[in-house]
């Protein structure tokens, strides 16, 4: 009974929990407050601020080279074409070294994912139409900065990355008749999540899959060490009602997700989400085991990033094995279909903001 009575409190409090995540997660954004840190920013919502970066035009509809997009920097909207940006993207995204069909895939995600930005189906948090705040949209470099970071390199890195944004040109995922929430990560540890589990949304393609081969890359696994005064500290400062004093008997993981990640856990005096645990420690991913003896808190963690979608170094590893980019996408959208997209009304000409 005591049993019984112990498993429905655990399923109500994470409930509560994950649905107040939720709720927290799409009020409104007003500008200038921070955004929310118990989830990563996600607004499947129609983009009521998206006229602020679009401007008509009576250009054929296409989603080609030639359409340019304006990128908030968090300064200032950078005028490109479509093509140069998702160069960037991909260039900032996925290692060069990787192989070409995972840079492919890498390529179609980050297309789908920034013309599901454009139509106005996701939404940035500054209010623009994109940007290049990676917790947000999409890391991106400039040309200048792949000559600096690749030296001697940049010649055969940049025609790989342009390689692989060019042979995909116009190619997104798309599911029933949809553009996707092309979400992606760098390692998943093993197995990738459950969109549910991280953006308290269900999306029939992003489901839990087993991601083979990650194993070799850096990202595969981390360690952070705490003292316990530290952890003590960190953990106080981020949740109050926790008052930890004593690790080794106030942390207790509570639930995990099928994928082995930490969904509540309970600190001290309150009880959180993996995610908010991630945020407050800096953690790679919530996929963690706690290791306590004497002074120290040892976490180890699995993988690298949320875990939705497109694992980084998964793909890289399918790519290894003779896998082409169609395969990969398949693997970790599932059900998906690739198509090149046409826009169902006529594609706007974004250019630098309101004032334009």
């Amino acid at each position: 009974m005591k049993n019984s009575m112990h498993s429905k409190f655990v399923r109500a409090l994470a409930f509560i929990v994950i649905a107040a995540s939720a709720l927290a997660h799409f009020i409104p954004h007003k500008e200038g407050s921070a955004a929310p840190k118990s989830l990563p920013y996600l607004d499947l919502s129609p983009n009521i601020t998206r006229g602020l970066d679009l401007i008509g035009t009576n250009e054929p509809k296409t989603a080609n080279a030639e359409a340019r997009i304006g990128v908030f920097d968090g300064e200032k909207v950078l005028a490109m074409t479509l093509r140069d940006y998702l160069v960037g993207v991909t260039a900032a995204e996925m290692p060069a070294g990787y192989g070409i069909e995972a840079l492919k895939a890498q390529a179609v995600a980050a297309r789908t994912f920034t013309l599901k930005h454009i139509t106005g189906e996701l939404r940035c948090k500054s209010g623009h139409t994109i940007c290049t705040d990676h917790r947000c949209c999409q890391a991106y470099i400039s040309v200048e900065r792949m000559k600096k970071n690749w030296g001697d390199r940049f010649e055969e890195r940049y025609g790989k990355i342009c390689k692989a944004v060019d042979s995909t040109e116009d190619m997104v995922m798309m599911s029933e008749g949809e553009l996707v929430t092309a979400l992606y990560h760098s390692s998943s540890g093993g197995r990738t999540e459950n969109c549910e589990a991280v953006f308290a949304v269900a999306l029939p393609y992003l489901v839990s899959v087993e991601s083979a081969g990650e194993e070799d890359s850096p990202e595969y696994h981390s360690t952070v060490c705490f003292t316990k005064s530290e952890f003590n500290e960190r953990i106080n400062a981020a949740f109050p009602d926790a008052e930890m004093k004593e690790p080794s008997k106030d942390v207790e993981v509570w639930q995990r997700t099928d994928s082995g990640r930490v969904s509540l856990i309970r600190l001290g005096g309150t009880v959180v989400s993996g995610q908010q645990l991630r945020n407050a420690l800096s953690l790679k991913s919530t996929n963690v085991e706690f290791d306590i003896e004497g002074d120290t808190v040892e976490i180890s963690c699995l993988g690298f990033g949320h875990g939705v979608g497109m694992s980084q170094c998964g793909a890289n590893a399918m790519a290894k094995e003779g896998a082409d980019f169609e395969t990969i996408l398949k693997h970790y959208y599932t059900g998906i279909e690739l198509e090149f997209f046409t826009p169902k009304n006529e594609m706007p000409r974004i250019l630098c903001g309101a004032a334009d």
